[in-house]
């Protein structure tokens, strides 16, 4: 049995001393292996700076200096994941407490790595797409090999993006020894990656669908239809001239432009396959009255079975655009020349097209300034910038005055979630939809002005009870052909009206009024929503007001802790004169209207007003009021 000794204090001593020494050789090849750290901050913001000076140059139109811009980004990328990613940021990153921001910080090398490569993908991408060296388009027609290659592109992009997250999603908000700051990083590059993320959710979709859409396995026909805003239909302008774009693997061909007076049958009622649930076609109907629904959704449909109808053609689908849209395509490329007119700029185009019938005795002129000005829109969306194109036509999707119809399914619920198939907003809550049809054929339509104004009453139950009230003044000048104004065609100075208002879902229409005078009610149902229409005439300079009251079943959502959020989506019309709108909300006795949205103002302690003189997208809002 062996002898227990007691431990002196000289052992002790020197027990401490060779763990304390081991400790410190420890410390000192961690700090040894450390010293590359010490570059890392100052290499990831050069990178960072680089990446947005390419992102600027690549904005400025200049891939040169973004390609040497991100040609820096790599040199500074490596160095930081040269510095954190090696044996001594491997060792570190197991290191109690100091182990975590290390980590984090080799999270940010690796999405610091993946953007830079997303960067260097994405100035490729410009150059094939967008640039002087782009071969993607050429005279109207799509490479479809090169199309390949850059949806390649997008997918690689897409795989990057998605690992550069997950890597930004392990970093913590804040860290014993590093405290937030780590946290902040990442946010903020989290922040400034949402655009590309957003982007990508909406180019991967499109993308795939767009082979098909160019031809690439069976030949596609479209019909684009020219919409003219001086004679309204509930959609926008009346289609008055129409033309074919066929396409086969990627080639573009134009078919004839025509109108009325070279394309037989249009002006003539004929039947074609109804719609299901459209309450606007009974009957035989004439092309030219087949986009009366308000949703280009069913008046796009309506327009292509018509057509099929009378050319004995199945369509792909149906672009519609109005001539004050056609202008903004105009506006990129420049004046144009047209027969008969010479030069018109953007700023004319509408005046020009839609606002000078007096000066033309014959209509056939008219029609062959129309016929000239068709093929304007297939030319500017396969030229020039595509990404400048691509914004007008946003633009003009939101302003209602282009639409896109496609009869495949899944392309149409791409260039849905695109905003680009002319739909009418949603009805869940409070809505304002307020369209007009010209009734008698005439371009009167053209001097329309519009001014709308809801007065809404909410209760405690979100219930909400609505004064809407339409007033329409004719401001046309004065009749000069000489004799009696004939009250249609295409010089009238009258206007013969149907004013349809739609409203929100389940609404109950409790009254209204013509000029003060009350009047029966006629209700519809556009699928999920209620409208009715009245039909009234106006003499040159004549100002109607048309009200309408009803209570709206769930105008607000009442909220955990009682608040009301109420919702209103307001839709405009493509009018030459966009309407005015005013919007009065009252709340409930003992509730408080919050923080509001722009263009809102405070109205009295439980009042909120909306206003703006030309309503020209469509506006959706949500304004709270808390007890």
């Amino acid at each position: 049995m062996g002898l227990l000794r007691r431990a002196t204090p000289s052992s002790t001593r020197g027990r401490l001393l060779l763990v304390g020494g081991g400790l410190l050789l420890v410390v000192v090849a961690l700090a040894l292996l450390a010293l590359p750290f010490r570059h890392a901050p100052a290499a990831a913001e050069a990178a960072r700076a680089d990446l947005q000076t390419a992102k600027a140059a690549l904005e400025a139109g200049d891939v040169e200096g973004a390609e040497q811009a991100i040609t820096s980004a790599r040199s500074h990328a490596d160095e930081v994941q040269g510095a954190v990613q090696g044996v001594g940021g491997h060792v570190w990153s197991w290191v109690p407490v100091a182990g975590g921001p290390v980590r984090d910080v080799r999270r940010l090398g690796n999405a610091l790595d993946d953007l830079t490569s997303v960067a260097e993908v994405g100035v490729g991408l410009v150059s094939r797409v967008n640039s002087d060296r782009s071969t993607l388009v050429d005279d109207g027609n799509v490479d479809l090999e090169v199309l390949a290659t850059v949806i390649d592109d997008v997918d690689r992009v897409d795989v990057l993006v998605k690992r550069a997250s997950a890597e930004l999603d392990d970093v913590a908000e804040a860290r014993l020894v590093a405290g937030d700051r780590l946290g902040e990083a990442r946010n903020e590059v989290v922040e400034q990656m949402q655009p590309l993320v957003d982007g990508l959710a909406t180019a991967q979709p499109l993308l795939a669908e767009l082979p098909l859409m160019l031809g690439s396995q069976a030949d596609r026909q479209y019909l684009v239809a020219l919409l003219n805003p001086s004679e309204l239909r509930y959609s926008g302008g009346t289609p008055l001239t129409f033309t074919t774009m066929d396409l086969s693997q990627g080639q573009l061909s134009m078919g004839d432009v025509v109108d009325t007076s070279t394309a037989p049958g249009t002006a003539q009622a004929i039947y074609w396959k109804k719609v299901k649930g459209n309450p606007f076609h009974r009957g035989r109907l004439k092309v030219l009255t087949s986009t009366m629904a308000p949703d280009w959704r069913v008046s796009g449909n309506e327009l292509a079975n018509a057509w099929r109808s009378l050319r004995g053609r199945r369509l792909a689908g149906v672009v519609v655009i109005d001539v004050p849209a056609l202008a903004d395509l105009v506006a990129l490329t420049g004046p144009i020349n047209v027969p008969t007119l010479g030069t018109i700029t953007p700023d004319t185009l509408v005046e020009t097209l839609v606002g000078s019938y007096d000066e033309y005795d014959d209509p056939a002129q008219r029609k062959e300034i129309n016929r000239a000005l068709a093929p304007l829109f297939s030319e500017r969306l396969l030229s020039g910038d595509p990404l400048d194109t691509a914004k007008v036509l946003a633009r003009a999707a939101d302003e209602r005055r282009f639409a896109v119809y496609l009869r495949a399914p899944e392309e149409q619920a791409v260039f849905s979630d695109l905003g680009l198939t002319g739909e009418l907003g949603d009805a869940r809550r409070d809505y304002i939809g307020v369209f007009t049809q010209n009734r008698v054929p005439s371009k009167s339509d053209y001097w329309q002005r519009r001014a709308v104004r809801s007065e809404v009453d909410v209760r405690k139950d979100g219930s909400a009870h609505v004064r809407l009230a339409v007033q329409i003044h004719n401001d046309s000048p004065p009749y000069v052909r000489g004799g009696v104004d004939p009250q249609l065609g295409y010089f009238t100075r009258w206007n013969f009206s149907s004013v349809l208002t739609m409203l929100p879902e389940g609404a109950e229409f409790t009254g209204g009024t013509i000029d003060g005078q009350p009047f029966a009610v006629r209700r519809g149902n556009f699928y999920d929503q209620t409208f009715q229409r009245q039909s009234l005439e106006f003499a040159p300079q004549a100002r109607r007001e048309l009200v309408v009251e009803y209570d709206v079943p769930a105008a607000a959502t009442v909220e955990a802790d009682g608040s009301l959020a109420y919702g209103l989506t307001i839709d405009p019309q493509a009018i030459v004169n966009p309407q005015a709108v005013e919007v009065r909300v009252r709340f409930p006795q003992g509730y408080a209207p919050g923080a509001l949205p722009a263009g809102w103002t405070p109205s009295g302690p439980r009042g909120v007003t909306y206003r703006t003189d030309a309503l020209e997208t469509t506006e959706v809002f949500e304004v709270i009021a808390r007890p």
